[in-house]
Parts: structure tokens; sequence; C-alpha cells
């Protein structure tokens, strides 16, 4: 996925979530079909020279799950960040756009109305563009790479053993899972820290006051914000009486002695640092894993993906504060530095927060390497699949057993209607007749 340029950094914070959507899944396609492409890959496809246990593959996209098909091996399947709804139901998790909105949408706890409305607008539209839209163009993907006889996407993701995924009760909300999904949040990916570039420790050891880190990730680059953005900032970060390290890839821009601009940074290394008073961060989700880790309290700049509903949980947590990276301005993000840095309580929240993270029985990577080598020996999970993955979408949903016990309603209605109707029917014959017949003996 390339990084956000300046001239569209500012555009994809404006458009829809359905059109953040399409070229996201767009970019996707054309990522999977130039993989399959590589000859490297064509080699591996066409000779079939190697065996493999096993096939570890990224799920949020499904072309490539067609080689545990092509090795007939099982495959895990793993997500960086929570699994989008369509991959959840893919092994059978319950879905609700109410108790559990996709983490697309910047939506937490307690949906209002709205939310609540265009979360279910955006599920509905998210089956229909699965089976209508992805399915069928990956599937044609598919053939292209691997013959005409492959089976459908929904029959190669129903194969899947487990679903790991980068997510934590802790930090996200409870949902159930089928024991087929692993949960492996909590800092998978983190490990201690490595020594500083001697310029940035020097920087850092020099900040007596303390310093701010300021990175927006690898995707977002803070060069490719707007300029009245930038100039707000460098505004800004002048002024604080703490010294700024500021992820920026254009060493060419005009700061102040207290910000030091580097293009590349060793994040957990210098989250790690002792004096280290605040993290402004894009709310990515592993960047706040580390910050949570390290207990540095945040300042969140939400763009795209799920870093909204990150946001969402930052604020709801007292992790930090969010502002709106479209409408930044000077005052507001300076009262909010001063908040999040004079204010113990995001350094507390932090601690018991990282004090649950790390309380667990296994680490994520421990349970990531456990379930990994249990799919190995079993030579796959079947016997852990979710009954929910085989069964229709009007079953699983009652349709059938909802539209059978109305329609029978209805009709038992409609016969009491009826003989109600066919006795009150004959009482009148009746009635009519006997004094009918009455009247007439006594004219006689």
């Amino acid at each position: 996925m390339k990084s956000y340029q300046a001239d569209n950094l500012l555009s994809v914070t404006n458009e829809s979530i359905v059109i953040r959507y399409r070229k996201y899944m767009d970019a996707l396609h054309e990522v999977a079909d130039r993989q399959l492409s590589h000859p490297q890959v064509q080699d591996l496809i066409v000779n079939k020279r190697n065996h493999f246990d096993l096939l570890m593959v990224e799920a949020i996209y499904p072309t490539q799950m067609a080689l545990s098909w092509w090795f007939q091996i099982p495959f895990i399947g793993m997500i960086s960040l929570d699994a989008p709804s369509r991959i959840h139901a893919a092994v059978g998790n319950p879905v609700h756009p109410v108790l559990y909105p996709d983490y697309d949408l910047p939506f937490d706890k307690n949906l209002t109305f709205w939310e609540r409305l265009i979360s279910t607008i955006f599920q509905c539209f998210m089956m229909w563009y699965t089976e209508y839209r992805l399915h069928p163009r990956e599937e044609a993907t598919i053939r292209k790479h691997f013959g005409n006889n492959t089976p459908s996407i929904n029959e190669i993701q129903k194969n899947m053993s487990m679903l790991f995924i980068n997510v934590n009760p802790i930090f996200h909300n409870i949902r159930p899972m089928v024991p087929a999904t692993v949960q492996i949040g909590g800092g998978l990916h983190l490990n201690d820290p490595k020594p500083l570039p001697e310029d940035i420790q020097e920087f850092l050891d020099s900040s007596h006051n303390g310093f701010i880190y300021f990175s927006l990730g690898t995707n977002v680059k803070s060069a490719a914000l707007q300029n009245d953005t930038k100039e707000t900032l460098i505004e800004t970060l002048s002024e604080l009486p703490f010294n700024v390290l500021w992820k920026f890839e254009d060493k060419n821009i005009i700061t102040k002695s207290n910000v030091k601009v580097t293009p590349w940074v060793p994040q957990t290394a210098v989250l790690a640092q002792r004096n280290i008073k605040l993290f402004i961060t894009q709310c990515g989700l592993q960047s706040m894993e580390e910050a949570i880790m390290y207990n540095v309290p945040m300042i969140g700049l939400p763009f795209y993906g799920d870093q909204g509903n990150n946001a969402k949980v930052l604020e709801r947590k007292g992790l930090g504060i969010t502002l709106d990276p479209k409408h930044l301005k000077n005052d507001e993000l300076i009262a909010a530095i001063q908040t999040v840095t004079s204010d113990p309580m995001y350094k507390q929240n932090l601690k018991e927060t990282a004090q649950l993270y790390k309380d667990e029985a296994m680490s994520g990577l421990e349970k990531a390497v456990w379930w990994t080598e249990y799919v190995i020996r079993h030579k796959g999970a079947k016997h852990l699949k979710s009954p929910a993955v085989d069964v229709p979408l009007y079953q699983y949903l009652l349709l059938d057993v909802i539209g059978f016990t109305v329609g029978v309603i209805l009709f038992a209605g409609y016969l009491i209607k009826f003989s109600f109707t066919l006795l009150f029917g004959l009482l009148k014959f009746i009635y009519t007749s006997i004094f009918t017949t009455k009247s007439k003996t006594k004219k006689d």
C-alpha cells in the first residue's frame, strides 16, 4: 500500500467510508495480482517442487488463500488489526452492526441512533460488496493464475484452520469468538528497544523539561500534510517549553531550535525514554500499543482506517485526547498538550492498562506459536470449525423459521376469521329462517 501523498492526504479524510474502502480494496486487488504474477511465485505455482505443511496468509484480502487449495495444505489467516466483519463471519464469529461495528467506522461503545443506522447500512453494503464485487473479481484473478477448476472463495475461506487477530480485550470491545479465532494482541511486535542514533539520543538527553515525540506512522507522511496544518503545527511546537522530536520526511522544513526533524525514528526506543512527556500519533494500533506499554500519554490525530475507532478508545479509557486533523487550530492543540502533560490521570490510566495487558497466561507471541504448531501437528483444525460457517444467512438469521411461523399464524388467523364468518352467517341464516317462519304463521 502506498503512503498518502500531499495531493490526496486531505481528500482521503473527507471521502466517505465507502469510497475509501473501495479505493483500498482496489489497491489490494492490484497488489494480489502482481504478487501472483511475480516470476518466482509463478515458478512456485507451476512447478510444485516444494512441500509445505502450512500456509500463513494475510486474511484481510482472500486471493492468496487459494495457495492452500493449490498445495492442499491447511492455512492460518492473520491480520495486524481486528478483522473486518466479513472475515469474522467467514470463520463463524457472530457479527452485529451495533454491538460490534466494523473497525473502519469511527465508533466505539454506546452508539447513537445515527451511528447505529450508519453501521447497519455499512454492514449491509459490505455483504453486498463482498458477494457481488469483491469475490467475483478475485475469483477471476485466481482462475487467471491457478486455472478454471478452482473452487469459490467462499469454499476456500471455509477451510481456514485458524484466524489470528491483533486484538486484546483490554483495549478492544468484548465480543464472542469461536475457538478457531486467536487473539494475539497486546504488543506482539514489541522487543527490547535498541540504542538510539547518537544525534537523537543527545537531543533527547538535552531536553531538560522533557520532550514530545510526534509521528504519523508509516502510511501517513507528515510531509504530506496540508500547508496550513503544517504551519499550525510548526507554530504550536515552537511555542512549547519542551523539545520535540518529529518524524518528518522533508529535512528542508524550517523549524525552531526546540524541534528536531528526522525521516526515520526507532519508535520503541524513543517511547522508552524516561523523560518523554507526550506522543502525538495518528492512532495506529501498533503505535498505541507501544505507548501503552511504556506509559506515554497521547494526543491522537486519526486519518483513516481503524484510526478513528482507536481514537475513540483512546479518549474513553483516558489515555489521551483526540483532535480532528482536518480542522487543527493552534489554541486547541496547545490546550490539549498542556492538559495531557500536566494531568497525572493519563499516566495512571496508562500504567493500569499496561498492567492488564501484561497479566495473562500466555503472551500474544506464545499463543501464536502454540496454535501454529497445533495446526501443523493435526494437519488443520477442522474439528474446531464453527457450524455457523456452513449455515446460509437466511437460516442463521432464522428467516425461514420466522417466515414459516408468521405464515402459520396468518393462516390460523384466516381460518379463525373464516370460521367465525361462516358461523355468524349460519346463525344469521337460522335466526332469519325461524323468525321469518313465525311471522308467516301469525299472518295465516
